[in-house]
């Protein structure tokens, strides 16, 4: 995974800060058998290897569910979060895009854990579990059990 920070496109830059948690929407189609499933990080085509999350030093998790089902109007049952050193742990990134000036709207805070690097489905399945299974050990930081 190159780090250098060539491959961002301006206004993109790499969170570093590993204690820094972020925030990702639960889909209820993501819940089998009351767990989440670990499409929770898995990239689908259309995220074109970008998993999105929101920032947790800048909004918070009933902020950023609000503005994702209220303003956007996508659906989510709740939130769950990692944290930057364990997308590192994975080999992935964690990178703020919220300031990329492409003519699409962004939520606040917006960045994503990027896939785009790991070409094997199997492997991203890999990946997204691992990731499941910690922001599953911490639980809901917002939503139907909070």
């Amino acid at each position: 995974m190159s780090i250098d920070g060539l491959d961002l496109r301006p206004g993109e830059f790499e969170i570093t800060e590993q204690g820094e948690r972020l925030w990702r929407q639960v889909h209820p189609i993501w819940i089998h058998e009351g767990r989440v499933t670990s499409q929770l990080f898995s990239p689908t085509p259309k995220d074109s290897g970008e998993v999105s999350v929101t920032r947790a030093s800048i909004v918070s998790p009933e902020d950023a569910h609000q503005y994702h089902t209220e303003t956007v109007g996508l659906k989510s049952i709740g939130v769950y979060c990692i944290d930057v050193a364990e997308v590192q742990e994975v080999d992935l990134r964690a990178v703020d895009d919220s300031q990329v000036d492409d003519g699409e709207e962004r939520p606040p805070a917006h960045a994503f854990v990027d896939f785009k690097a790991v070409a094997s489905p199997k492997q991203q399945k890999k990946r997204a579990s691992i990731l499941r299974d910690k922001a599953e050990k911490r639980g809901w930081q917002y939503g139907p059990t909070v």
